[in-house]
């Protein structure tokens, strides 16, 4: 990572922090330990605190702090990179239905995702009229290595409907690009984190069910390095640190 990328990251991550954390003066321990008085068995005072911000911090790290970081990383090493990008692409009838059949299928458990086939089904799906397709990527690299980069970015434990929703996406996106006679093996579903630590140990059932785990589900470091070369996760994680030891939470 560039030293002017790896300022700008900090930079922002720090706003983000300073703003969450701001959040704290709309309330006082004394609050907290009437409005939580068992929870504070378990939590002292900064668990406390950190209890009553954790869902409304999670929330907003969802939409306002990991794409614009990824965007950030991203064009450390491309030109082309945007954010809630609209692709949109005519196709044919049957190949939306086909879509829609397999995503159906695959929440319902009457299927097991396996991309390789799935692009088959849709390749070969045809004879019906025409119509347009438009989907939005949360992070979108025009001018990645071979071709166009697509990633949902998510939470790593999503319910059934967002697996589902973004699916729908990814295959959407691969139609898209064959129309345009752009085969693209780059749609992911991009999880910032792993809860579970190791890739082998992650076990959210509803992932699995509708994601082919091996080629369209890109797991923390996966997906850091995938867009900002090898080690751009360790050196995030530098970041962070710093962050850390810079702003301790009072």
């Amino acid at each position: 990572m560039q030293q002017t990328t790896r300022s700008s990251v900090k930079t922002f991550i720090k706003s983000f922090v300073q703003k969450r954390l701001s959040k704290t003066k709309d309330f006082t321990l004394q609050d907290l330990r009437r409005a939580y008085p068992f929870h504070e068995l378990f939590f002292r005072d900064e668990a406390l605190i950190a209890f009553k911000l954790q869902r409304g911090i999670v929330t907003t790290m969802g939409r306002g702090l990991y794409p614009p970081v990824a965007e950030f990383v991203a064009k450390d090493k491309y030109r082309q990179v945007y954010l809630d990008y609209r692709l949109s692409g005519e196709l044919d009838i049957n190949q939306c239905n086909k879509i829609e059949e397999i995503v159906t299928t695959l929440r319902t458990g009457k299927r097991k995702p396996n991309q390789e086939q799935e692009l088959k089904e849709i390749r070969t799906a045809r004879g019906g009229g025409r119509r347009v397709a438009t989907i939005i990527a949360d992070l979108y690299i025009e001018d990645f290595p071979i071709s166009p980069f697509f990633a949902e970015i998510k939470s790593p434990l999503p319910n059934l409907d967002i697996c589902a929703e973004s699916k729908k996406k990814l295959l959407y996106f691969w139609a898209i690009m064959n129309a345009r006679g752009k085969y693209t093996d780059n749609a992911f579903v991009a999880f910032p984190y792993n809860p579970y630590v190791k890739r082998e140990s992650y076990t959210w059932s509803f992932t699995p069910k509708v994601l082919d785990m091996d080629r369209q589900v890109l797991i923390a470091e996966e997906f850091w390095d995938k867009i900002g070369g090898s080690g751009t996760y360790e050196e995030l994680l530098q970041i962070l640190a710093e962050i850390k030891q810079e702003m301790p939470l009072k």
